[in-house]
Formats: C-alpha cells, sequence, structure tokens
C-alpha cells in the first residue's frame, strides 16, 4: 500500500471515530501537521507507528492496511457462483456491483454498516423473541410479522408510501431497484453485518412493492439462505415464501384498512381500482389479499372469476384516469441511500475515485464525471505539499 492510500485510510479511520487530527497527534506525541501530512500521503509512516495509529484509532492493523477480510466481497463472489439460469445473471451482476462498491466504501471511508431505528430494532427484537411457531400455518406466520413491524412502526392501516425507504430507515437495509430483466422479480443477499437487496423495476409499480416487502420478509424472518433469488414470486411449494408472500400481502393492504376503503360497498371495477391506486398493488395480489382468510371479502370463486378478467379491461370499465400507470414498467433505478452519500463525500475528499460511484450508478466514469461536476460534485484539488513548509 503506498503513503497516500495509506494516509487516506488513517483519515477515514479517525472522522469515523469522531476524532480529530489534533486528538490523533496527541495520542501519537505528533503535532496536527504532522497528521496532516501523513493523511496526505507526503510524510512516509514506520511499521511502528502504523500499529501505534492502529492502536490510537482502536482497530486492528489489518484494518489500517485494508487486508481484512471483507464480507461483502465474499458475499459478492457467492451471488455469481450461484447455480442460477443464464437470464438471472443481469440481476446478480448488479448485486455483485453494489456489494463490491460497499467493501471499497467501508474500506476507503470506514462506512460502517446500516442501523435499524429503535423503533426497528424493537421489531426485530419481538421477532427474534416470538420466533417461527412450527405448528401454525405459514400464512398465519407471514400475517404476525406484518402486524408486528405495523404495530412497532405506528403504521396504523394507512398505506406506506414506500416500502424501500421504510426497509433501508428502520431496518438497516440497502435496497437497490433497478431494470434487470422479468427473470428475476428481487433478490435478497444477507449475511454477518450485510443486508441488501434488489427490487427488478422491469415490473409494474404493484409488482415492485410487493417484491420490496416480500424480499424484507426473508431478512426479517432469517431466513438461512443467505442468497434468496425470486424468480417465481408466487412460488406455493416452499413454506417461507408462502410466509414471505402473506407478509408482504398483510403489510401493504392490512385487513382493517381493506375494510375502510371498501366501506361496504360491493367489489366492483370501480372498487378494485380504487384499492389498486390506495395501497399501491397489482391487480392479483389484491384479489388473493380479499379473498384470503383474515380479510376474507372475497369468496375464493368470486377471486378466481375475476381473476379471468384482463385488468386492463377491469381499469377501463371503472374509468381509471391513468390505467399505464398500474399495469406497465416504469424502469425507474434507485441506488442505495447510504452507499450513494458516503460514496460522494469519500469523491469529494478524494478518497473514492469515480469508479467507485460510476459502479453504484451503473454509468460511465466520463458520463458521470461530467454530470457531477454540472452540480459542483468534484474531488478536492490536489494538496500542496510544500504548504507546511
Amino acid at each position: 500500500m503506498d503513503a497516500r492510500e495509506l494516509g487516506a485510510r488513517v483519515a477515514a479511520l479517525r472522522e469515523a471515530r469522531g476524532m480529530t487530527g489534533q486528538e490523533l497527534g496527541a495520542a501519537l506525541g505528533l503535532s496536527r501537521s504532522q497528521v496532516s501530512k501523513i493523511e496526505h500521503g507526503t510524510r512516509r509512516l514506520e511499521v511502528s507507528e502504523v500499529a501505534a495509529i492502529a492502536d490510537a484509532l482502536e482497530v486492528s492493523l489489518g484494518e489500517i492496511l485494508g487486508v481484512e477480510p471483507s464480507s461483502s466481497l465474499a458475499l459478492a463472489a457467492r451471488v455469481m457462483d450461484a447455480p442460477q439460469a443464464d437470464d438471472t445473471l443481469p440481476s446478480r451482476r448488479r448485486m455483485r456491483q453494489l456489494l463490491e462498491a460497499e467493501a471499497t466504501l467501508v474500506n476507503a471511508t470506514g462506512l460502517r454498516e446500516g442501523r435499524p431505528t429503535p423503533s426497528g430494532q424493537d421489531v426485530l427484537t419481538m421477532i427474534g423473541m416470538q420466533g417461527i411457531p412450527s405448528s401454525r400455518a405459514p400464512w398465519q406466520d407471514g400475517e404476525t410479522l406484518a402486524n408486528l413491524v405495523r404495530q412497532g412502526l405506528g403504521l396504523g392501516r394507512a398505506p406506506i408510501a414506500n416500502v424501500a425507504d421504510l426497509a433501508e430507515q428502520h431496518f438497516g437495509l440497502d435496497v437497490v431497484a433497478w431494470p434487470t430483466g422479468n427473470a428475476v422479480s428481487g433478490l435478497c443477499a444477507h449475511g454477518q453485518g450485510i443486508a441488501m437487496m434488489l427490487i427488478s423495476t422491469a415490473f409494474p409499480r404493484g409488482h415492485q412493492r410487493f417484491t420490496a416487502a416480500h424480499e424484507l420478509a426473508h431478512h426479517l424472518l432469517r431466513d438461512p439462505r443467505e442468497i434468496v433469488l425470486d424468480s417465481d414470486l408466487y412460488d406455493s411449494s416452499n413454506p417461507m415464501e408462502r410466509r414471505a408472500n402473506a407478509f408482504a400481502a398483510a403489510l401493504l393492504m392490512p385487513a382493517d384498512g381493506l375494510t375502510d376503503v371498501i366501506a361496504g360497498r360491493s367489489i366492483d371495477e370501480t372498487v378494485l381500482s380504487g384499492l389498486m391506486r390506495h395501497f399501491g398493488v397489482s391487480f392479483s395480489a389484491l384479489l388473493y389479499r380479499l379473498a384470503s382468510p383474515s380479510v376474507g371479502l372475497l369468496s375464493t370463486q368470486a377471486r378466481d372469476a375475476w381473476l379471468e378478467q384482463p385488468v386492463s379491461a377491469v381499469l377501463r370499465i371503472a374509468n381509471d384516469p391513468a390505467p399505464e400507470e398500474l399495469t406497465k414498467p416504469d424502469e425507474s433505478r434507485r441506488i442505495p441511500a447510504r452507499l450513494w452519500r458516503a460514496a460522494q463525500a469519500g469523491y469529494q475528499s478524494g478518497r473514492v475515485g469515480i469508479g467507485t460511484l460510476a459502479a453504484l450508478a451503473d454509468e460511465s466514469p466520463e458520463r458521470l464525471f461530467a454530470r457531477l461536476a454540472a452540480n459542483d460534485i468534484r474531488p478536492p484539488a490536489p494538496a500542496d505539499d510544500l504548504a507546511d513548509l
């Protein structure tokens, strides 16, 4: 590792621990100016000095030198090694990009893992204490979990505006949404200190929201599979998938919320269109939820009859103002907020190169450099090594 890279790691670890250059200098018997030179790579360090800095920052020597094993990189490799069909490669490659970028940011900036909010942590604690009773049906477990989340986060019976934001803010997941094709709806990769999910935006918005809630369930339920790739979102052969589907349905469409909006009306095209818009869900997910045991507002026969109707015809009869919003993919793009903030800050401080940001944005470095510069986001000017002379 050259002096400049080593200095950048020292600076990043110092800042991550809330220590000033003067405080680090005092711990090492150096002046603030000398610490500045170390961090800018203009003063080389002896091995004994590197060890002293590690002690002062309360980190391992390997962390200072950037040789600690990266769980993000290991997980990225396993995402690509998973025995899946070739048409899943776009989703797996995008996940790999994000995991590798996270590993770079951890090394370069001291980025810490995502942390749940106090409310989110309370929910996680309750889930851990309650466990998953083997005697109950999977759909009951999924609904119980959804109720815990809604109650723990104070969501009541209202629709959830943004499932990805909820997962990131309250449960410390990193969520990427990207148009990776329709072979994979979602992918959850989680391990020690890592929790990331990918949502394909090559599907309509309601499908995307259900996928996000489904992948969140895999994480909250502590799915023992390190990498969960959902090609068939509605797979009913796996109890874990049935739990995740029940969770997603109950989280997005609480029973009392559905009852409030329907307000005693008969289920017709207008009611179904209004429910799809109010809760941001797909036609099929809504029908299955209305016919579920805990809601019971549709019989299975009525559900199946509605499922035979093209959703476009249902929305047309309902005079829906913009049916394409409910039926067409939007192919939107979302980069995990925690990673993008750290990458921009590292770029502006000179610790992260444009390549890391380009990997996060899946964009050419040249184009991204110009786009960031247009918004006055630039790397620092080269340091004047003679400034202290």
